[in-house]
């Protein structure tokens, strides 16, 4: 990959970090008293319309794993989105004691927000976290003494992606198992008129309906994901253009149709690090959060930061 494509793509690909959150219009409620969660001293300062909240980084990371992962998957899987979330929060904090929740790119789910979004099985998807969030207290990924990116995607399509120069510890692994994902294989077809109008949204090219037809794929890495594009006399990553174009992921084909042009799109995310459904068969085959985070990135080190020391 071009180094000079390495600022585009992988600030593209924060729109892609935090994929999903299902949503379910049950009603339901988290009753009883939550189980204590270690404080670890450092906050994030929420504002709202009540006023403003200040909330402990360990119980944040809880809301922020919620609303990232499904919460009918495996404790081992949610340990392992807790540790990611947790690792991302630390790093963006820094040496500070406390910052603003407008600053971090992450979006939070409070208790009131989970029991939304988990309806009648609120309850003991409530307990799963609390518990997961207390088991993984303090533990983060390092990457040669310092927080690693802590990377995760929806599905990948078939191979996790590597990192490359600029993200060493993540190296390509077999996500063979991820293809059963419901919705793994999306189908979009889209006009010359809106492929036009989206391109040109990036960065204000003014695309004829001919160059919008011709946009042709350049290249892709050992994964099967698009890294560049061309469309006129342009040339975009393949994060730009899916982000563009609201696919769901960059691992996509092409081919003309009558209308304009249709897009075969395979996993969900850009395809970095953990994913989460491959994650959570892992965890139903027995695997514990270690081992799966030890698997989707290479040479890392899993510590605990109230501790001091690795894990294992």
């Amino acid at each position: 990959m071009k180094k000079g494509y390495l600022p585009v793509l992988f600030g593209t690909i924060l729109l892609f970090l935090f994929p999903y959150i299902v949503t379910l219009f049950v009603s339901g409620s988290i009753s009883g008293e939550p189980e204590k969660i270690r404080e670890s001293g450092k906050l994030i300062v929420r504002e709202s319309a009540y006023g403003t909240e200040e909330v402990d980084l360990e119980e944040y990371a809880v809301g922020v794993a919620a609303s990232q992962i499904p919460g009918t998957y495996e404790k081992e899987a949610v340990k392992v989105q807790l540790i990611l979330a947790r690792t991302y929060l630390y790093k963006a904090v820094g040496e500070a004691d406390r910052v603003r929740e407008s600053e971090l790119s992450c979006t939070y789910l409070d208790r009131a927000g989970r029991e939304k979004e988990w309806g009648k099985e609120a309850a003991a998807i409530e307990k799963k976290f609390e518990a997961a969030a207390s088991e993984t207290a303090g533990v983060v990924i390092r990457f040669e003494g310092s927080l690693a990116d802590a990377m995760f995607h929806r599905a990948s399509a078939g191979m996790t992606r590597d990192g490359g120069e600029a993200f060493p510890y993540l190296k390509s692994v077999d996500g063979s198992g991820d293809v059963d994902m419901e919705d793994y294989v999306t189908i979009r077809e889209y006009s010359e008129a809106e492929l036009a109008g989206a391109i040109g949204g990036i960065r204000g090219q003014s695309l004829g309906a001919e160059e919008a037809l011709g946009l042709q794929i350049v290249s892709r890495d050992g994964a099967g994901y698009v890294t560049r594009v061309m469309a006129g006399t342009e040339e975009y990553a393949g994060e730009e253009l899916a982000a563009a174009l609201s696919l769901p992921s960059p691992a996509f084909s092409i081919s003309q149709t009558e209308q304009g042009l249709k897009f075969v799109v395979k996993g969900s995310g850009h395809g970095y690090g953990v994913s989460q459904w491959g994650a959570n068969k892992l965890a139903l085959e027995g695997k514990d959060a270690i081992a799966i985070l030890n698997y989707y990135f290479q040479n890392i080190t899993v510590e605990n930061l109230n501790q001091g020391s690795p894990q294992t």
